[in-house]
């Protein structure tokens, strides 16, 4: 179970800037402080199961929190990452429907939990706000249906590549284990290990332990077969 701490004021929260509600301020910051719970999660805790209903939203306060869905076959995939500012659970919240993956936080982690009726009156309040999740759920889509595209069409050596790259840039003071990047690629820990060991004797990363440096990002790319 996750543990609750001291709860911290919106104003003051270093993540704010990078939150949907960075434009909120005052009565609304307020009214949110009122509402919310601050909570700790150990790594690999759990903040909700793929089946919850959704009763409300998690803002990543510092941490790394993934989205995992589990097929029927029992594989994994991650179907997202997020650090600190990002939101969890919209999605679910505003269609009504129970989560279709599970969050678990990936590393020591602060989330603050802010319920449904919280941020439905916000919405009502602020028709900006309404539109800022909007335009997060349209990226959400296209990053989604960017992903599907590569994990059905490239083979593994590329959305290796990829996931090494995306998770190294987005994420540089996390090091991700094989099992997480196989994950994030849509393959095997087996894969992941064979491919990195063919990666590292061309020269484009370095492995020591689970720190993976890149020392080629310009091929890494090509081999990724991303435009920079």
């Amino acid at each position: 179970m996750a543990s609750e701490s001291i709860k911290g004021k919106c104003e003051d929260c270093g993540s704010r800037s990078q939150s949907l509600l960075c434009s909120l301020k005052g009565e609304d910051l307020r009214l949110i402080d009122d509402a919310k719970f601050h909570q700790q999660f150990k790594t690999g805790q759990s903040l909700f199961y793929a089946g919850n209903p959704a009763s409300g939203i998690y803002c990543i306060v510092s941490g790394t929190v993934k989205l995992e869905i589990h097929d029927g076959e029992g594989k994994t995939q991650i179907a997202q990452v997020y650090s600190a500012g990002g939101m969890i659970g919209y999605r679910a919240l505003f269609t009504e429907e129970p989560y279709l993956s599970s969050a678990i936080a990936s590393e020591p982690s602060e989330v603050c939990y802010i319920p449904k009726n919280t941020i439905m009156d916000l919405i009502q309040k602020k028709p900006d706000l309404a539109m800022k999740f909007l335009i997060q759920l349209s990226e959400d889509f296209r990053m989604m249906e960017t992903r599907l595209h590569r994990i059905s069409s490239n083979p593994a050596p590329e959305r290796i590549a990829e996931a090494l790259l995306f998770l190294r840039e987005n994420f540089e003071d996390k090091n991700w284990t094989r099992k997480e990047i196989a994950e994030w690629a849509g393959t095997t820990t087996e894969t992941v290990i064979r491919t990195l060991a063919q990666f590292e004797e061309e020269g484009l990363i370095e492995q020591k332990g689970r720190i993976i440096s890149i020392l080629k990002r310009d091929v890494l790319f090509k081999r990724a077969k991303i435009s920079i």
